[in-house]
C-alpha cells in the first residue's frame, strides 16, 4: 500500500499524462488519416495525368518497362489492366492491389469513373494503414487501360509518426520531471504543517507557519497559526490560573498558620487572643468562599450544572436581592435606588440570583461611604435590560474586558484588603452566557454594568 502522499500525487499525475498522451495520439492519428485521404486522392489523380502525359511524350517501346521505371522513380505501386484482361503490375504492393480488384471495379473504370480501392499493407505491420488506391482510365498509344496507383510508403506518414513519437516521448520525460517537482512543491507545506502539529501535540505552541499562498493550503496554514495562538493563550491562562489559585490559597493558609502559632503563646492578652481568632475565622471564610466559587465555575464550565428555567418577575427578584443585602449597604450608609418596570422573564432563577448578588456585592465593596447605587430595569427589543450603576471610581476602558477573567483584579492590593478573590465577575459572565445574554461595562466616572437577557427561555 502506498502511504506517501508525494508518491500518490506523482503516480496520479503520471497516469493522467499517459492517458492524455494516448487520447492525443489517437485523435491526431484519426485526423491525420482523414486529412491524408483527401490529399492523396487529389495527388494520385494528378499523378495518373502526369503518367499519361509522360508516356505520350516519351513514346517508350515497352509499357511494362515504362510503368516499372515510373514506379521506381515515384515510389508507388502501379497496376494496369487492359480491355482484353491483360494485367501489368509493378511495385511491392501490386499483388495485394490485384487481389482487391473486382470485375465491377474494372467495369466502372472502363466506363469513365474514378474508383478507390482499399488495400492493406501486407509487408509492413505498421499501425498506420496504406492509403486507398486510385484508379481511372488512361490512354496509352491507341488503347485504353484501367490504371490503379497507390504509394508504396507515404513520406508524410513516416514524418508524422516520427514527429509524434518524438513529441510524446519529450512530453513524457518533461512531464515526469515537472510532476516530481510539482508534487514536492505541493507536499512540502503539508510536511511543514505536520511538523507544526507534532510540536503542538508536545506542548510547544510557538508555531508560526509562513502564509504566502492564497489557496486552500494558505488558509489551512493560517488556521493552524490561529489555533497555535489560541492554544498558547489557553496555556498561559491555565498557568496563570494555577498560579493564582496557589496564591489565593497560600495567602490565607499562611495567615492561619501564623496566627495559630501565635495563639500558643501564654503571654497573649485576652483581647489579642480574640483578635487572632477573628483573623483565623476570617481567613477560613475566605478559603471557603474561594473553594465554593471554584467548584461553581467548574460546574458551569462542565455544562452539567443544573439549568431549570422558570417564569418569574425579574423586578421582584432584584428587589428581594437588594433587601437581603441591606445590612451591607446600610453599614456604609449607601443609597440604593430601584427604577424598574414590571418584567416577566423565563430563566433559571437561582443562577440569576447569583448574578445579582455578585454584582451588588461588588458595587458595595467599591462604592465609598455615603455613595449611591441604582438598579434600572426595562424591556428593549425582546430583552430584559438591567443597568447597575454605582458612584465608585469606575473602571478604565482598557480593563473592562479583563475584569471578567478569573482572578483578575483592577486593584489587587485593595481587593485583598476587602476579601475578594477575582472570581465573582467570571461567574457572572458564565451564567449570562448560559442564558444567551450579554454583559458590558459602561460609564467614565462611575461603573455601569449593562446586562441583557432574552425574555423567552434560552437553551443552553
Amino acid at each position: 500500500m502506498i502511504r506517501s502522499l508525494y508518491v500518490r500525487i506523482a503516480i496520479t499525475f503520471l497516469l493522467i499524462v499517459l492517458v492524455s498522451m494516448g487520447v492525443a495520439y489517437t485523435t491526431a492519428n484519426l485526423l491525420f488519416k482523414h486529412d491524408m485521404r483527401g490529399r492523396f486522392g487529389n495527388a494520385m489523380n494528378h499523378s495518373l495525368t502526369r503518367i499519361e502525359q509522360l508516356y505520350a511524350v516519351s513514346t517508350p517501346r515497352s509499357l511494362p518497362l515504362f510503368l516499372e521505371q515510373v514506379s521506381n522513380l515515384q515510389g508507388m505501386t502501379i497496376v494496369a489492366v487492359g480491355q482484353d484482361g491483360y494485367v501489368i503490375k509493378v511495385g511491392k504492393n501490386s499483388a495485394a492491389l490485384v487481389d482487391h480488384l473486382t470485375r465491377e471495379t474494372l467495369i466502372n473504370v472502363f466506363s469513365g469513373r474514378t474508383e478507390r480501392v482499399s488495400i492493406s499493407d501486407e509487408e509492413d505491420g505498421d499501425s498506420q494503414p496504406a492509403p486507398q488506391a486510385i484508379g481511372r482510365i488512361v490512354q496509352f498509344d491507341y488503347s485504353q487501360w484501367a490504371v490503379f496507383i497507390v504509394p508504396d510508403r507515404v513520406p508524410e506518414v513516416r514524418s508524422f509518426q516520427r514527429n509524434t513519437y518524438t513529441i510524446l516521448a519529450t512530453l513524457l520525460v518533461v512531464g515526469c520531471i515537472l510532476i516530481l517537482v510539482a508534487a514536492r512543491y505541493l507536499v512540502k507545506p503539508l510536511k511543514m504543517m505536520t511538523a507544526a502539529t507534532t510540536r503542538m501535540a508536545k506542548g510547544d505552541f510557538a508555531v508560526q507557519l509562513p502564509v504566502q499562498r492564497n489557496d486552500e493550503l494558505g488558509e489551512l496554514a493560517d488556521s493552524i497559526n490561529r489555533m497555535a495562538a489560541g492554544l498558547s493563550q489557553l496555556e498561559t491562562m491555565r498557568q496563570d490560573f494555577v498560579s493564582n489559585v496557589s496564591h489565593e490559597i497560600q495567602s490565607p493558609l499562611t495567615s492561619i498558620g501564623g496566627f495559630a502559632e501565635a495563639l500558643r503563646s501564654e503571654a497573649l492578652t485576652e483581647a489579642e487572643r480574640e483578635r487572632y481568632v477573628g483573623i483565623i475565622k476570617q481567613e477560613s471564610s475566605r478559603l471557603s468562599r474561594l473553594s465554593e466559587n471554584l467548584l461553581k465555575l467548574a460546574s458551569l464550565d462542565s455544562q452539567q450544572h443544573p439549568y431549570q428555567p422558570v417564569t418569574f418577575r425579574l423586578d421582584r427578584q432584584l428587589r428581594d436581592i437588594v433587601l437581603s443585602c441591606e445590612p451591607h449597604w446600610m453599614a456604609k450608609r449607601l443609597t440604593v435606588e430601584l427604577l424598574m418596570e414590571e418584567t416577566v422573564i423565563t430563566a433559571d432563577e437561582d443562577q440569576l440570583s447569583q448574578v445579582w448578588i455578585n454584582l451588588l456585592t461588588n458595587s458595595i465593596k467599591f462604592t465609598p461611604e455615603d455613595g449611591n447605587i441604582s438598579f434600572q430595569l426595562s424591556e428593549e427589543d425582546g430583552f430584559a435590560v438591567v443597568r447597575l450603576t454605582d458612584s465608585g471610581n469606575g473602571i478604565a476602558p482598557e480593563e473592562r474586558e479583563r475584569v471578567f477573567e478569573r482572578f483578575y483584579k483592577v486593584d489587587a492590593s485593595r481587593e485583598r484588603s476587602i476579601g475578594g478573590s477575582g472570581l465573582g465577575l467570571s461567574i457572572v459572565r458564565k451564567i449570562v452566557d448560559i442564558h444567551q445574554g450579554s454583559i458590558e461595562i459602561e460609564g467614565e466616572r462611575s461603573t455601569v454594568f449593562v446586562i441583557r437577557l432574552p425574555l423567552a427561555s434560552a437553551s443552553r
